[in-house]
Order: C-alpha cells, then sequence, then structure tokens
C-alpha cells in the first residue's frame, strides 16, 4: 500500500465525490450535515487533519496512532490471508 499526500483542494474533491460536506470551520460533515467521527478516536475530524485511506472509504484525523490503528486492523489482516 502506499500512501500519499493531498492538497485541502484535493482533499475537498475527494470527499466531496464520497459524499462529504465540510462547514465553515472545515469540519468534515456527513450528507446530513453531522460532523463525521473518526473511527478510531471518536473526535470530530478537520479538512487539515484528515487522511483518507487508499482503497477504502474510511476518512479519520491523522495522527501515528490512527494511522498504527488502520495499519493493525487492515493491512496485518491482509498479510494474514496470503
Amino acid at each position: 500500500m502506499r500512501f500519499l499526500s493531498l492538497t485541502n483542494e484535493e482533499k475537498k474533491f475527494l470527499l466531496g465525490s464520497l459524499g462529504y460536506l465540510l462547514d465553515d470551520k472545515n469540519t468534515i460533515l456527513d450528507s446530513n450535515g453531522v460532523p463525521h467521527l473518526c473511527p478510531y478516536t471518536n473526535k470530530e475530524v478537520k479538512l487539515d487533519n484528515a487522511s483518507i485511506l487508499p482503497g477504502s472509504t474510511i476518512v479519520m484525523t491523522t495522527s501515528a496512532f490512527t494511522l498504527a490503528e488502520y495499519v493493525t486492523e487492515n493491512l496485518e489482516d491482509d498479510a494474514d490471508s496470503h
């Protein structure tokens, strides 16, 4: 798996394609206008600190903790299946 760094404009485009919105404080919202919560921290995700995981629709806060959790849950499962 390869991770790419996206500009905020690229993130906005991709998030819009996935059905997300942004409020005036750049908080990511679901299609109902409810703030999107990081699946690993349960905190609201802001555009500046958002990661959109390749090959998925996972949108999460970017931190060492959340990336480690994602890798542990997803990539190790893939390695075990081979």
